[in-house]
């Protein structure tokens, strides 16, 4: 493909990603395409949100999307390699998490609640999770 002249009309199956997601998608690359996001420092440079994202177009975008739609992004995000909005997605969803009980983590990800018999066999295939 040289141009996008010649992909008019041809068709790019996205099988992991929704017409809603996709319209977002398309939102945050044409803003980044004008106003690169800055690249979020790790370690964190503060403990809130607005603090490690300073520029408020990028703030607005992901404080205005509800959570099924921020996870929605993620998948998209993730799917079609675009980074920045893979990093953007997912510090909104770990600030979204932090400082949640295991319980309401584990309902916010819509995570079933282990049986005995899970919690022994994870226990035994990844002791790292239960350290303290």
């Amino acid at each position: 493909v040289k141009s996008a002249d010649e992909i008019d009309g041809v068709e790019i199956p996205l099988p992991n990603v929704g017409k809603h997601a996709l319209k977002k998608v398309v939102e945050f690359l044409k803003h980044y395409q004008d106003d690169r996001m800055e690249a979020i420092q790790i370690p964190l440079k503060d403990n809130t949100f607005d603090a490690v994202v300073t520029q408020q177009w990028y703030q607005d975008f992901v404080k205005g999307l509800d959570q099924a739609m921020l996870f929605e992004l993620v998948t998209a995000a993730n799917y079609m390699n675009i980074q920045p909005l893979l990093d953007l997605a997912n510090l909104k969803v770990s600030f979204l998490l932090s400082g949640k009980s295991a319980e309401e983590i584990r309902s916010i990800l819509n995570i079933p609640v282990m049986t005995e018999a899970d919690e022994v066999r994870t226990r035994e295939e990844h002791p790292w999770m239960f350290d303290e």
